[in-house]
């Protein structure tokens, strides 16, 4: 495959960002590796002649098999299809394989929380470090899912809430009751970037979410960035919320005490934790097997 020559194409004549280029480049080597994988002898190759419209389902069955979502599966084939189109344009007698290729439907149940792979997905693309928006909003997401804490919280938040040493956010909750909860190390290194960017910036404000003209961002604001990052995902809603109902539900689906699920949200008793709480269908599995397995020979 003819990567680099695309790649420059996309920077060059199409002024893509270089976060746009570097997912698209993404996909493309995950779909070289498994060419290579499939069929070691005609690939990596520069006759992309070689790729028909067989070989790209069975790289789609490839990844529903390895419990990617049918939204990142689309999106890798968004990149395929840029990859061929680009190719067409070069040469005329090119046939993109992409003319026969159905992309895998979303289901109509939606959740209220993100799953496993929804989080990967969304994570996947790292902000510019040099771009203030890009680096708050991506640090927001982070701190939302990694914490639990509210909207409300997020937006109180100042920067001597921060204690890099005990690696901890001291959260202002309801009733202007305080807690503590701990922040892990890509979230401390996120921060670090973060607030140094918004230092050189000159901007005073002490709340940690500002805006890059030094106002403090709005609730508005935040709710207008997460519904448009979370545009795609199968959720039956699309704020901030979304974020403290999946870190509830990822931490008892890794075996999490209840009880400290409901310290770090917040709540005063744990009626208020459990409606949070989703432990998955496998995860019902294992403990069943775990269970009953021997005694009905399972």
């Amino acid at each position: 495959m003819k990567t680099a020559e695309f790649v420059a194409y996309l920077e060059k004549t199409k002024k893509k960002s270089d976060l746009t280029v570097q997912s698209y480049l993404s996909d493309l080597r995950q779909f070289e590796l498994f060419l290579n994988t499939t069929d070691p002898d005609n690939f990596p190759s520069d006759d992309d002649s070689k790729i028909d419209f067989q070989l790209i389902r069975l790289w789609i069955m490839h990844l529903s098999d390895s419990n990617i979502s049918p939204r990142s599966i689309n999106r890798k084939l968004s990149a395929l299809r840029s990859y061929f189109r680009f190719i067409e344009k070069n040469d005329t007698a090119f046939e993109s394989p992409m003319a026969k290729i159905v992309p895998p439907k979303y289901t109509n149940k939606k959740q209220s929380y993100l799953s496993q792979n929804d989080i990967q997905d969304l994570f996947a693309e790292q902000p510019d470090e040099n771009d203030f928006v890009q680096l708050r909003n991506y640090l927001i997401l982070e701190i939302l899912y990694a914490t639990g804490i509210r909207q409300a919280e997020l937006l109180r938040l100042h920067e001597q809430d921060i204690d890099l040493d005990y690696k901890t956010l001291k959260i202002h909750g309801k009733g202007n009751k305080e807690r503590f909860v701990p922040i892990n190390a890509k979230i401390i290194d996120g921060l670090i970037k973060y607030i140094d960017l918004k230092h050189r910036l000159n901007i005073k404000e002490g709340h940690l979410m500002v805006n890059q003209d030094g106002s403090i961002m709005s609730k508005m604001q935040l709710y207008s960035m997460i519904h448009k990052r979370l545009d795609g995902y199968n959720i039956s809603k699309r704020s901030a919320h979304v974020f403290r109902h999946t870190c509830a539900t990822h931490l008892t689906e890794n075996d999490a005490d209840i009880v400290n699920v409901k310290n770090l949200l917040g709540h005063a008793n744990l009626s208020a934790t459990e409606i949070y709480t989703h432990p998955s269908i496998e995860k019902l599995k294992q403990e069943y097997k775990k269970t009953f397995g021997k005694k009905f020979n399972n």
